[in-house]
């Protein structure tokens, strides 16, 4: 199978935003009612999964960063997608709606942030934001994560795809 056009995963990343921004989240355990704000991990594995059921033989990154809040705290978290050279972020936008308080000047200074954030990744801006934790590898299967926890994603997904599709 040919890999998908970096063009075609973003075009793809956004829809899927959108039917996270859509759906009623009492049907979806995993995206809280305050999405997009603390959804960027579940968010992103979301669309992993989404995505290797659309085209299995890709392979896309999970990118952890965290960055110190004004007290120094090295409190404020983040998870985003990569693939082939390229950053998708897709709950960027939570910085525009979390208090000021919680964040920094560099944060702050970056507003506003789109919904789907992409961009290369020697340019994006989350790579100047964020100290880089650790990166996670996914490929069909999600071979890396806990049975149970597939479980819960198909679901979720699943979930999504339905309420999405009777709109």
């Amino acid at each position: 199978m040919i890999e998908p056009d970096i063009n075609e995963v973003i075009a793809e990343a956004e829809q899927f935003r959108l039917k996270l921004e859509l759906a009623k989240k009492a049907n979806l355990p995993l995206v809280t009612e305050d999405f997009p704000v603390m959804n960027c991990k579940l968010s992103s594995l979301l669309f992993a999964y989404h995505a290797l059921q659309k085209w299995p033989s890709i392979v896309i990154y999970g990118v952890s960063g965290r960055a110190a809040n004004h007290e120094g705290d090295d409190a404020i978290s983040h998870y985003w997608l990569e693939y082939q050279g390229v950053a998708i972020d897709l709950t960027a936008d939570q910085y525009n709606i979390i208090e000021e308080k919680q964040l920094n000047r560099k944060i702050l200074r970056s507003r506003p942030f789109k919904p789907v954030s992409t961009g290369c990744i020697d340019s994006m801006q989350n790579y100047k934001l964020f100290k880089i934790s650790y990166r996670d590898t996914y490929i069909l299967g999600l071979p890396e994560l806990a049975e149970d926890f597939i479980y819960d994603l198909h679901a979720n997904y699943e979930a999504l795809v339905d309420l999405t599709s009777h709109r």
